[in-house]
């Protein structure tokens, strides 16, 4: 089950970072308050919060019945979720060598995990 709590986390990092991305081009020069009063602002940031929050939650869930050292090269793998993501829905680029360093962090979770 830790490694489940673990798998949430990191996605949930991963899916705040695409609200946060979503709330970031929402700013538009307004002044603070009005962005607090612009729903289509305060939704998205509201829900990244309580996104991390959970996953913070988890993360402590995970860390009962891991080692950090183990446990924390996951987190990793949302420098793979978040690009992939933000090039489906951001059109991001994802170049060759780009996706070659996505490749070398998943073989080096995989070694951490395996021969750890």
């Amino acid at each position: 089950m830790p490694y489940v709590f673990t798998i949430l986390a990191v996605m949930g990092i991963a899916a705040g970072q695409i609200l946060f991305k979503i709330v970031a081009s929402r700013i538009d020069g307004r002044p603070p308050l009005m962005l607090v009063q612009d729903s289509s602002f305060m939704w998205p940031l509201i829900g990244s919060l309580m996104i991390y929050a959970g996953a913070t939650v988890l993360w402590i869930l995970a860390l009962q019945n891991l080692a950090l050292s183990r446990a924390y090269m996951f987190m990793s793998l949302s420098f793979i979720i978040v690009p992939v993501i933000s090039a489906i829905f951001f059109n991001e680029p994802l170049t060759p060598g780009f996706l070659l360093g996505l490749g070398l962090i998943i073989a080096g979770v995989t070694v951490t995990q395996v021969a750890g």
